[in-house]
């Protein structure tokens, strides 16, 4: 199977020269880039062609971290205006009643999301398997699969509760927060069985899995240099959350005498395979610890705003040359999955008076920088040299945006700044992933988006009403809207 894109407003390869070509042509054979250039196609032939007159082509976007299960979660008004154990003190009792189910269509609905608005490569950091549910993350590859995105899949765990949300749980709803999490034995068998059931390390491999706790676990450094080994073994990444919140910065000074980033140093775990969540909170020293070890950023603008977080340093990431990709986060953290809207979130939040001291406008992020974010840095930080940019051999994942509507009327002089700077809709008119049409005229070619909205909505209704029910039966009344 081939197909020819020409005619193309402008096509942005993010190679490692900038490299634009002006109504420019692109030839997939197969699933791989075979040809691009400027102007007349001349004898290119191709079983499909795709006139791009008035669109700019780009490569796909890599969404970096996730929680596809939150996407039945989203906008729960209990949870609207919490900061971060708050928020999960509320969430975790709702995220109790997760099936097998429930996560295949929470996996359709932000793949398809994220699909729409410019992403062909994610990740998603699945931690919570609720009442021994160990192999819930099959549903996610299977939803993945499906719809055809290339899929990063990490098998991430619950060892323990953050700050003091288990006994929370108990004292004030008589829940066994036990329900949620796993032991040693039990995490380090089901991440061998993820590695087992669904990686493939070779190239253009359309599913690899990662692994790693949702939060550094400082009373257990034999789970966490347990689960590095076993990347390390399977050519998988790791991956977890660090902010880190005082009071784990109190922990690991009373267990370790040292910072949860010399802690993490210190027992092997940071170099350029694993990736940090978030690094809020990260001051200067933190930064260069990142850097000497090579280890790599995922960065949520929308999550930090949505939880109250302060804002990442990423300048001075990226002053250390700390590769830093962009992720839309959980549905419950962000609420949306707009991975298009998340670029412009990112340039903009960092431009804020007081957020950044010292940094001067001509410093500001740029369309170039937090595309490249998007593109090259997520990547390197998936540890794949197969996609990112639009190059001959490489895999023919791209996205078509068209440029021609109002929303994008005045702005052409710079069509990349359009995208992030105008535009009242992020969703892209054509995305290929693999030499294969995933989104023709921004709709998904692979599922019925009518039948994956239905279905979970019903589920997410559900999972609410299980738990208002129970609280109406208690003495603790949680308020959770439920409305069909």
């Amino acid at each position: 199977m081939s197909i020819l894109i020409k005619n193309a407003l402008r096509i942005y390869t993010m190679d490692d020269s900038l490299q634009e070509f002006e109504k420019g042509y692109l030839r997939i054979e197969n699933n791989l880039i075979s040809a691009l250039g400027k102007g007349d196609p001349g004898p290119l032939q191709a079983d499909e062609v795709i006139d791009a007159r008035g669109k700019v082509v780009l490569p796909g976007l890599i969404n970096v971290h996730h929680h596809f299960y939150q996407n039945l979660t989203r906008n729960v008004s209990v949870a609207r205006k919490s900061g971060l154990l708050s928020w999960l003190l509320s969430m975790y009792r709702i995220w109790a009643g997760i099936d097998e189910e429930a996560v295949y269509y929470a996996s359709l609905v932000a793949i398809g999301e994220l699909l729409l608005t410019g992403c062909t490569t994610t990740a998603d950091f699945f931690y919570l398997f609720p009442d021994g549910r160990r192999h819930l993350i099959d549903s996610e590859f299977q939803a993945a699969g499906e719809l055809g995105i290339r899929f990063h899949g990490f098998r991430g765990c619950l060892p323990v509760m953050e700050g003091t949300i288990a006994q929370d749980l108990k004292r004030d709803f008589s829940f066994d927060p036990e329900r949620l999490t796993e032991t040693e034995d039990q995490i380090l068998q089901a991440c061998e069985e993820a590695f087992r059931r669904h990686h493939d390390p070779s190239e253009f491999s359309m599913a690899r899995v990662g692994v790693g706790p949702t939060t550094v676990v400082y009373e257990q450094p034999f789970l966490m240099k347990s689960l590095k080994e076993l990347a390390v073994k399977h050519g998988g990444l790791c991956q977890t959350h660090l902010h880190p919140r005082p009071d784990e910065i109190e922990q690991c000074r009373a267990l370790h005498a040292c910072s949860p980033l010399q802690f993490l140093e210190e027992i092997g775990w940071l170099d350029g395979q694993t990736a940090i969540g978030h690094a809020t909170r990260h001051q200067p020293r933190d930064l260069d610890i990142l850097a000497r070890n090579h280890c790599t950023v995922t960065h949520s603008p929308s999550c930090h705003m949505r939880l109250g977080y302060p804002v990442a340093p990423v300048p001075g990431m990226i002053s250390r040359g700390i590769p830093v990709g962009i992720g839309v986060d959980g549905g419950a953290s962000n609420d949306t999955g707009d991975l298009l809207g998340e670029l412009r979130t990112t340039m903009m939040v960092h431009r804020i008076e007081g957020v950044h001291p010292g940094l001067k406008p001509e410093d500001w992020l740029g369309p170039h920088d937090v595309f490249r974010m998007a593109t090259r840095n997520g990547a390197t930080i998936l540890n794949r040299k197969d996609i990112g940019s639009l190059e001959v051999g490489k895999a023919a994942d791209l996205i078509v945006v068209d440029l021609s509507g109002i929303p994008y009327a005045g702005a052409l002089s710079d069509p990349l700044g359009a995208l992030v700077y105008c535009g009242c809709s992020h969703v892209v008119d054509t995305s290929i992933i693999n030499g294969k049409r995933v989104v023709r005229d921004g709709r998904l070619t692979q599922a019925s988006e009518e039948k994956i909205c239905q279905k979970a909505n019903e589920i997410a209704k559900r999972l609410l009403d299980r738990v208002s029910e129970g609280d109406r039966a208690s003495s603790n009344p949680l308020e959770i809207e439920s409305k069909g």
